[in-house]
């Protein structure tokens, strides 16, 4: 059985959503509703390793809130931004092109 597949990329808006409950640790109370951007230290996969992901675990992502600080969110707690959002700052996104 194969794990679930990534399915926002390396730069992409998103915003993170202010929900109750779930089966995986929520984001920090101050990125709650906030928008970022994804990261490119996507989690790597690791077919056949203690590591590997399980079938119905949501990927986790690496996100730059728009205040600078980046963490580590899971899938169910993301969603693409809406079109009307401002772009992220620039001083949100240190990694090299």
């Amino acid at each position: 059985m194969a794990a679930r597949q990534h399915i926002y990329t390396v730069e992409q808006r998103v915003k993170i959503k202010a929900r109750d409950g779930g089966a995986h640790f929520p984001p920090s109370e101050g990125s709650k509703g906030a928008l970022g951007v994804i990261a490119p230290q996507l989690f790597q996969e690791w077919p056949g390793t203690f590591l590997e992901r399980e079938h119905d675990v949501p990927p986790e992502y690496y996100v730059t809130v728009d205040s600078g600080v980046t963490e580590i969110i899971s899938e169910d707690w993301l969603e693409p931004a809406p079109p009307d959002a401002p772009p992220a700052p620039e001083a949100a996104r240190p990694w090299p092109k």
